[in-house]
């Protein structure tokens, strides 16, 4: 199985069966036994090809003979791969992309589109340079649409609700093959850890609890992982989860509470911060999800958190006024991740118009954890006003006994932050703290 060809068949895959394209990456590279430049290529061209569809279609559709609706499936996948080779793969000879590209259909369509596929990947070479002079100079929400590869209605959202859509669009469309360790300190200290990572990683350490490895890299085959030396967290994630700390909790067997815990890293940093006393409740929906929390946790050495499956909207009675903080990362649209999930950017907006009232719902229902003086943080990994502002502004309204605190990321004072990522070159991240007024 070739990488080209394996890029296809998982494409196809994902629009027919609507799997998830880091699911379908996983499996692939399992299933072909793909290593080092084969691993690579493959990656590169999946991943490529899902983030700039929109951009692939739009080429396809000025050279094609053939309405896109009317192109089979696996054709327009053979297309869509082929061409991401020539305008975003600079080391694949253009003449390679193009009779790869021809010799797959011979062997996954009916021979008859070989000659169709051959015309539209020399047309788009020809072509090249003035196709993208082209979209480069396509103006408003569907240029930038077109130009990165990001639906309109998006594009016109984050215009109206951040006045700098196309900053948003250009810093999460940047390849990002790195990846961000949060230090465990319950054992080690960045520095030390740092010392031992293979040095051809090129390895940062960003400040006492964040090294950033700025290439891609098998996270579990890194010095450090088996013992519990680090795990994976965006420093946005970090940062929020940074408020539930020995500073901003001053009992001496704190109580917290993360209502949507998987895949538990805030529920893992709350701990270390906490430096592993007191209690952390993890709840989660979804009983199999929370294995992910409790082997996390034992690989770490920390022995404070405690599962269970629950709807963050039912609170558990018995813990009622009992918190000192609830972390409150609520499901919501992800769009401040599209950088390393791509194909979160293709849902529509139907998809995720519901969300603001699941939110507010497991936010207002947390509240009843909290006690006097303890504070819930509100957090989403979305960049939308309507889940994130919104969401905590109608909660403020509705419940008088709180209010918003400064969370001190980012210099904030006002107690909401958005992290936007060609600000912060993080992901795309909205924190708000809500404290509980101690009763007079």
């Amino acid at each position: 199985m070739t990488p080209r060809k394996a890029a296809v068949l998982s494409l196809n895959s994902c629009v027919k069966n609507g799997k998830f394209v880091n699911l379908e990456l996983d499996a692939a590279i399992k299933k072909y036994g793909f290593e080092d430049k084969d691993k690579s290529f493959f990656t590169r061209l999946l991943y490529g090809t899902v983030e700039r569809k929109i951009t692939l279609d739009y080429i396809i559709k000025k050279l094609s003979s053939v309405e896109m609706e009317k192109i089979e499936k696996m054709v327009l996948c053979i297309l869509e791969t082929g061409l991401y080779q020539v305008f975003y793969m600079d080391k694949v000879p253009d003449s390679a992309a193009c009779n790869e590209a021809t010799e797959l259909v011979k062997v996954t369509c009916p021979k008859a589109y070989a000659g169709y596929v051959n015309g539209v990947m020399r047309s788009a070479v020809r072509k090249k340079e003035q196709l993208l002079s082209e979209i480069n100079s396509l103006k408003g929400a569907e240029g930038l649409s077109i130009k990165y590869s990001v639906p309109k209605w998006l594009c016109e959202m984050w215009e109206k609700d951040y006045g700098c859509s196309e900053k948003i669009v250009k810093a999460l469309c940047k390849v990002r093959p790195g990846v961000a360790l949060r230090v465990n300190t319950l054992k080690t200290t960045a520095d030390k850890l740092i010392e031992k990572l293979d040095k051809t990683l090129e390895a940062k350490i960003l400040n006492d609890n964040t090294i950033i490895i700025p290439k891609s890299c098998v996270v579990t085959e890194l010095y450090g992982y088996n013992e519990g030396l680090f795990f994976v967290q965006d420093p946005a994630s970090t940062a929020v989860s940074g408020l539930v700390s020995k500073k901003s909790i001053k009992s001496d067997s704190p109580i917290v509470i993360d209502t949507c815990s998987c895949p538990g890293g805030k529920s893992f940093s709350a701990a270390i911060n906490l430096e592993n006393r007191g209690q952390v409740y993890s709840f989660d929906l979804h009983e199999n999800r929370l294995r992910l929390v409790r082997s996390g946790a034992q690989r770490l050495g920390i022995d404070i958190i405690q599962t269970e499956e629950r709807d963050g909207r039912k609170p558990k009675e018995e813990l009622y006024k009992k918190a000192d903080a609830v972390m409150c990362d609520v499901p919501c649209s992800g769009l401040g991740v599209i950088a390393k999930k791509p194909d979160i950017r293709y849902k529509s907006y139907e998809e995720i118009e519901n969300l603001p009232n699941v939110q507010y719902g497991i936010l207002n229902a947390s509240k009843n954890y909290v006690k006097d003086g303890g504070f819930i943080v509100y957090s989403t990994c979305t960049l939308r006003k309507a889940e994130n502002e919104d969401v905590v502004n109608r909660f403020l309204q509705e419940n008088k006994d709180f209010c918003l605190s400064p969370t001190g990321i980012l210099g904030d004072e006002k107690g909401m932050v958005t992290f936007l990522p060609h600000k912060t070159a993080t992901d795309g991240f909205f924190v708000s703290k809500l404290v509980r007024k101690m009763e007079k």
